[in-house]
């Protein structure tokens, strides 16, 4: 038996097609109460027998912080996906970014423990990754280092990739895979989508920053692919399509939304001046630390998945999944 965590998220409800659309019967946690609708729109979005593949899940009610629930989940479960996270850059959300993350994981990680699972596969992030490695890129060997200006976000994963890690020195066999910032279909107020969203109505601002994207259905593949298609363990692996500009992202939603492309560069010495006009222009949701945050250069290599034979969606065609599913929402 296969158990995702976290399955009516963007992660988890990709990565729930990808089993089921393989044949595979599955265990998935929801909180109690909570609906399945979007993974019933997500099944809807790629297959027309939707119905029956999700009648290959069965719904537990479980959370990452009631480690008592995820006993309950874990029971008779040899391979559990461990998706569950909370994906916050906001101050305030600080506590429940590091009880979920952090916590959430090490009970995952001691539920699995208890009833013997034998294979743990962690979402983490290129967020806790280190600097970049004298090719001037971030890899798998680039080690995390305390730094004063790392966000909740980023320690939070970081610590719940060690919580992983323990797991695997108590004899799990544990897969850890790194996303860069993962797009996708849905969850149009949170998140990437939140992001398209903002853009596709027209972003005239950019930065010169630079970062990584990966398509959500190649992090779910990759996760399917390393854990039931490999023997490999204690391993890691960066997730990424393509290192693009922001102006560049803006530019491809832009052009799938038939809107204006972004043509106001901000420099960095602006951000105080235009900050209140940004603000107003996505009702809060960018905050100034966030939009500094936009100025960095960060480039993600996945070589080590591709010499495994993997093969990345290029970030057009997402962009372009992402515009035709928004008109179906």
């Amino acid at each position: 038996m296969i158990l995702v965590t976290g399955a009516t998220g963007l992660v988890g409800a990709h990565l729930l097609y990808e089993l089921c659309s393989g044949g595979h019967k599955v265990r998935a946690t929801r909180r109690a109460n909570s609906k399945t609708h979007f993974v019933e729109w997500v099944f809807s979005l790629y297959t027309a027998n939707s119905s029956d593949l999700l009648n290959l899940i069965e719904w537990v009610d479980a959370e990452v912080l009631d480690y008592q629930s995820l006993v309950e989940a874990t029971k008779g479960v040899s391979t559990v996906f461990h998706t569950a996270a909370t994906v916050s850059f906001s101050p305030s959300q600080e506590q429940n970014i590091l009880a979920t993350n952090v916590r959430g994981t090490a009970n995952v990680v001691d539920a699995c423990l208890e009833n013997g699972v034998k294979t743990l596969c962690h979402v983490s992030s290129i967020a806790a990754l280190g600097e970049r490695n004298d090719l001037g890129v971030i890899d798998e060997s680039c080690k995390w280092q305390k730094s004063k200006g790392q966000s909740a976000y980023a320690r939070s994963k970081f610590l719940g990739e060690n919580e992983a890690w323990r797991g695997f020195e108590q004899g799990l066999r544990v897969v850890i895979v790194n996303p860069s910032v993962i797009l996708g279909p849905g969850r149009w107020n949170s998140g990437s989508g939140q992001l398209f969203s903002i853009v596709s109505k027209g972003m005239p601002f950019y930065t010169d920053g630079v970062t990584g994207y990966v398509d959500v259905r190649d992090v779910a593949k990759a996760m399917v692919f390393l854990t039931l298609n490999t023997e490999v363990s204690g391993e890691r692996f960066v997730l990424n399509s393509e290192n693009l500009g922001f102006r560049e992202l803006f530019t491809l939603i832009a052009n799938v939304s038939n809107n204006r492309k972004p043509f106001i560069k901000i420099p960095l010495a602006l951000i105080h001046v235009l900050y209140p006009l940004i603000f107003i222009l996505t009702a809060g949701r960018i905050s100034k630390s966030n939009l500094k945050s936009a100025f960095t250069k960060s480039y993600y290599s996945s070589d080590k998945i591709k010499a495994l034979g993997f093969t990345f969606t290029p970030i057009a065609q997402t962009v372009q999944l992402m515009a035709e599913a928004k008109k179906k929402s």
